[in-house]
């Protein structure tokens, strides 16, 4: 016989005696119980945490499904809260009353009081794509995106005041180092600062090389620090006019910048942290396998720090070198 006829018969033969078992119900339904105890879990392994925030008291991390956990025990402990809305959490930011906030992608900011228990949606012009979010002294809100336009609310994003550039690139980060000065930088090396509380922005000197940072943050308005794409390392001691290299040693991308106590630490791809001490960056060895990458992280005291990634990774480091707490996936 025709091989290709023969198998042409065989293929049929197997797809009737499998219609007409599933008729008789001689096979049996799929075991869905390990899918079903994964989605159970406060923290799964396929969560993408995108963004963390801590108010001292409490921490939060955003993830890319529409997720956000908390924790008010240091981490040992995740209470996980599934967004009523499609949503993906991209950045996040604690202000000083206490009270945290998310940014959504979809054109949303999911506010929550000093607990995290409850998280309400807030609104903004579904024409603007915001990246970053902070929190000044004053407890205002601060959006940053596309256009180089810059959101503001003072009312818990019940109500939001547009201030634009007009350039043709997008703002990755801001923040305020004090009532009335802040900084923001992104896209072609864009940076532009506010003397006056944020109602006036003036677009200063750019980054050379067309840089792209992933963040920035100044631990005063002279002295910041920023990351960028190809795992560039940038300080500024002027206030943004002027920026100088760093070395990288660890030789990949870092995603966030994390102060905490008298350090500054830097999280990226493979897991990587760095820390810079004395005007140094060095590599930080934390013991945690990461499976992918780290995008965030948040200060919880001077001494722990919550680093968060892809792949569920959920972490508290007792600083300096120890593991607090972690989430078995």
């Amino acid at each position: 016989m025709n091989q290709k006829k023969c198998g042409v018969r065989w293929h049929a033969l197997i797809a009737v005696v499998a219609t007409a078992c599933v008729a008789a119900g001689c096979m049996q339904s799929a075991d869905l119980s390990a899918v079903q105890a994964e989605r159970a879990k406060s923290v799964a392994r396929f969560d993408t945490f995108q963004s963390a925030a801590s108010n001292g008291k409490v921490m939060a991390a955003g993830t890319a499904g529409g997720a956000i956990v908390t924790s008010a025990d240091g981490g040992k402990n995740w209470t996980r809260q599934a967004l009523p809305e499609l949503s993906s959490v991209i950045a996040m930011t604690a202000c000083a009353d206490g009270s945290l906030a998310g940014l959504d992608f979809y054109h949303k900011v999911w506010v929550s009081g000093a607990t995290g228990a409850r998280w309400e949606p807030k609104s903004f012009d579904k024409k603007f794509n915001a990246v970053s979010i902070t929190c000044d002294g004053a407890n205002r809100l601060w959006l940053v995106g596309a256009h180089t336009t810059i959101m503001s609310s003072a009312d818990k994003g019940a109500s939001w005041t547009t201030v634009t550039l007009g350039e043709d690139a997008m703002f990755t980060s801001v923040q305020f180092t004090d009532a009335q000065r802040g900084i923001a930088t992104g896209e072609f090396g864009t940076v532009a600062t506010t003397v006056d509380g944020g109602a006036t922005w003036q677009k200063g000197p750019a980054i050379p090389g067309d840089y792209y940072p992933y963040a920035t943050w100044f631990a005063d308005a002279q002295h910041g620090w920023s990351t960028g794409l190809g795992g560039v390392l940038l300080r500024t001691e002027d206030g943004g006019k002027k920026w100088q290299p760093m070395d990288n040693p660890a030789g990949t991308p870092l995603y966030a910048l994390v102060p905490q106590g008298d350090a500054l630490y830097a999280v990226g791809a493979g897991g990587a942290v760095i820390v810079l001490r004395d005007g140094r960056w060095t590599r930080f060895d934390h013991g945690v396998a990461i499976a992918a990458y780290l995008t965030s992280g948040a200060a919880l005291n001077p001494q722990t720090m919550l680093v968060a990634g892809a792949a569920g990774a959920l972490h508290v480091l007792a600083l300096p070198g120890k593991l607090a707490s972690t989430v078995t996936n």
